[in-house]
């Protein structure tokens, strides 16, 4: 095993062992300190935070115990060893109970320390590393790190702020790419169940069938092929945030169940009979409008209202255009590790052209519009060239002469705004626009819409 790296706090009140022990520790190639006494291993602790204590569990004044219990309740996260007597190993056991890594019996063998003073410091360096990722997640999905100054967008990032911390069920509406999966993350890590799970489903996704045993999982043997218990969505989201992305997609019977639960907080498996509790916080998603489903019977007035207890509308891109410019800029970083040469910025004209533009498909659609530029510039900077044709100003589209010329332009941007906001489901598109799905596709291939 390679020697493990760190700073260990020694202390006891026997000045022999204080040198036995700096001098192995120094021979593995740590970096050793000594003090005789509780007092003074908080003022070392404290000038400079060791990984790791070694520290005798009887010393005068201030005992190992309440030492420990200082350098907690002053933030330091290290790890502790204590060393013992024998007959002090119920005590010792305590201390372990309320936060120390191990203990050693004196006598002790020096191979014996040094293995434990290895695995200490090997978990301390394991917790520093589970702490960095969260701190990359916590940046990943804060809020404080969205893109864009605009005040809808400040809006909505005040509200998740204020909900955030509490458990109430949350309904996020907004068009496909608005980033509302963003949003929900966010609403799970700053919240209490941060620490929790954070499972997701696309009720979308799934045929109707499997959507129930998504949710509440089921027995072996409930049906054909099921031959081991399986834990649904709930279960695995247990002290965490369950996710329902699409929510208006659940069907009917799953609506009721749905309800069911939220009531209850309590599942039965497919094929069970037990009622297992469930403790999870319930976010939902909708690209479509729920009071709309619901007065059209397509969607259950009473789990709507369990759902909607707090309403986060997600502004789509058009109603936010103060904010391209830094979306602009931050989707050239992104993509810039990819290109063989840096892409600085866009042309007035072609920002000119961003501007004009409706965004049916809102910021996913203006970070691919954005990568794909980037990838097709020639220079430092994207012009009006390198953006697809769908952009460019009506003044430079063929002039429309006639009337059907004209209907046919508005019939193109519908189909393709209603595509956008389906996520490009075809029998929902059909369904939205009110034509049928053959109709659809014969006018998806005319209008040149098939990407």
């Amino acid at each position: 095993m390679s020697r493990a790296r760190g700073r260990v706090l020694v202390v006891d009140d026997e000045a022999r062992i204080r040198k036995i022990v700096t001098l192995l520790l120094r021979e593995e190639g740590l970096d050793p300190r000594a003090v005789e006494s509780g007092e003074a291993c908080l003022s070392a602790a404290a000038e400079d935070p060791p990984d790791l204590v070694l520290m005798d569990l009887t010393l005068p004044g201030r005992d190992g115990l309440e030492t420990m219990a200082c350098l907690r309740a002053g933030g330091w996260d290290g790890e502790v060893v204590m060393m013992t007597a024998y007959g002090n190993v119920a005590t010792a056991v305590r201390a372990i109970q309320e936060g120390a890594f191990h203990y050693l019996e004196k006598p002790f063998d020096n191979d014996e320390l040094l293995s434990l003073v290895r695995r200490a410091l090997e978990r301390r360096r394991l917790r520093g590393e589970v702490a960095a990722l969260r701190e990359q997640l916590d940046e990943r999905y804060a809020l404080d790190n969205v893109v864009g100054v605009s005040g809808p967008l400040r809006a909505v990032c005040a509200q998740v702020r204020r909900v955030a911390p509490t458990e109430a069920t949350v309904l996020v509406e907004g068009a496909s790419g608005t980033g509302k999966e963003l949003v929900v993350r966010a609403l799970h890590n700053l919240s209490r169940r941060r620490e929790g799970p954070f499972v997701a489903l696309n009720c979308a996704a799934l045929p109707a069938s499997l959507v129930e045993n998504e949710l509440f999982g089921h027995e072996a043997g409930s049906f054909t092929d099921a031959r081991s218990r399986h834990e649904g969505r709930f279960e695995q989201a247990g002290g965490g945030t369950l996710f329902l992305d699409d929510v208006g997609e659940l069907p009917a019977e799953v609506q009721a169940k749905l309800l069911r639960v939220i009531q209850e907080r309590e599942i039965s498996r497919i094929g069970g009979t037990a009622a297992i509790p469930v403790d999870v916080r319930i976010v939902a998603a909708t690209n479509r409008d729920l009071h709309q489903q619901v007065e059209e019977s397509a969607f259950r007035e009473d789990l709507f209202h369990r759902l909607n207890v707090v309403s986060l509308r997600l502004p789509p891109l058009r109603e936010r255009l103060e904010d391209l410019p830094l979306l602009v800029e931050h989707f050239l970083q992104q993509v810039g590790p990819e290109l063989e040469r840096p892409v600085e910025g866009v042309t007035p004209g072609a920002m000119d052209l961003l501007r004009s533009y409706a965004w049916p498909g809102n910021v996913r659609e203006l970070e691919n519009v954005i990568r794909g530029a980037a990838i097709l510039c020639d220079g430092r900077q994207v012009d009006e060239t390198d953006l697809p044709p769908r952009l460019r100003r009506p003044s430079e589209t063929p002039a429309a002469g006639t009337l059907a010329d004209r209907l046919a332009a508005v019939e193109r941007q519908a189909i393709a705004e209603a595509l956008a906001e389906e996520s490009h489901n075809r029998t929902r598109t059909a369904a939205r626009l009110g034509i049928t799905r053959k109709t659809l596709l014969a006018k998806i291939t005319a209008y040149g819409l098939e990407a």
